[in-house]
């Protein structure tokens, strides 16, 4: 039998015992010392996915889909979490579980397609839709990563042009295992930025008035009444704010919400408070619970 020094120390009275490492400090699909694993271990980049939402409910053909077979609009929060389920498998699981997880979605894609029923937009009646079109899930990729990149940054500080280029190439690869051929993702950050840039000014973009009103309420308006309303106030409120002011200005605009100079300097110092308390936080408060599961622990119970 071997000894390690720390299971000899572990092993003496008032020691603390050896934990099981977690798995975020195990390689898995990706390596523990990854950037998908930098950013995605911070529990407020999790919030990412609202603005990632938010962004993906303007894709007037996504839209139709998502109307049709998914609960995005009756149901975001168990959108929200099914998607964070799904994702962490990916960021923190091994090999196996990213694959399998992978094999889910696009089985999940294949069932959703059809023609649309009514004009929406500049969706004319009759276009066909399939969410395993790469188009299609290009945006949703992009939309995901870009905004974990944007809540990073502001919130964690910035990071130099070669982690982000670093970060885009491994994200890449969750985009593979979702589906999408190698040749359909822009190819390096600089790219990803002039796609986004493109569709945000090229007026592919569009919400029905009903639907913006559908998507405020229900992403961004807390699901609770009462006292417990109000308890969560400060926090629901700070996640509004902060979702509302990390949006690209189109599509702030394409959803009506007001922004000006006062909203503009509260955001800045509720990003700055954030930046210096959350280095005193707890991991059991800092870092995502995938991260901080068990090495080989199923993360989820939402997702199938």
């Amino acid at each position: 039998m071997v000894f390690s020094p720390a299971s000899v120390l572990s092993s003496l009275p008032g020691l603390a015992q050896a934990r099981e490492p977690r798995a975020a400090e195990v390689d898995g699909f990706f390596a523990a010392d990854s950037m998908v694993r930098r950013l995605h271990r911070e529990r407020l980049v999790l919030f990412s996915g609202v603005r990632a939402l938010l962004m993906q409910a303007c894709d007037p053909l996504a839209v139709v889909g998502f109307q049709r077979h998914s609960v995005i609009f009756d149901d975001p929060q168990a959108r929200l979490l099914r998607t964070d389920e799904r994702m962490s498998r990916i960021y923190f699981g091994t090999v196996e579980e990213a694959e399998e997880t992978g094999r889910v979605v696009e089985a999940m894609h294949r069932r959703v397609r059809g023609k649309v029923p009514a004009a929406y937009g500049p969706i004319a009646k009759g276009t066909t839709y399939d969410a395993s079109d790469p188009e299609l899930g290009l945006w949703v990729l992009a939309t995901l990563a870009d905004s974990a990149l944007v809540y990073y940054e502001r919130i964690f500080g910035d990071l130099v042009a070669e982690e982000r280029e670093r970060y885009w190439s491994e994200y890449r690869r969750v985009g593979e295992v979702l589906g999408l051929p190698p040749d359909s993702m822009p190819a390096t950050h600089g790219d990803l930025q002039d796609y986004i840039q493109g569709r945000l000014g090229d007026g592919s973009l569009w919400i029905s008035e009903e639907r913006r009103g559908q998507a405020t309420r229900m992403i961004l308006e807390p699901p609770y009444s009462g006292l417990l309303r109000a308890a969560f106030l400060p926090v629901t409120e700070t996640v509004k704010l902060i979702s509302v002011g990390l949006l690209p200005p189109e599509i702030r605009r394409l959803f009506g919400f007001g922004w000006d100079p006062g909203r503009e300097a509260l955001l800045r110092s509720t990003l700055l408070q954030l930046r210096i308390g959350s280095r005193f936080w707890l991991d059991s408060v800092r870092l995502h619970p995938a991260a901080r599961a068990a090495a080989g622990e199923r993360y989820g119970r939402l997702a199938a």
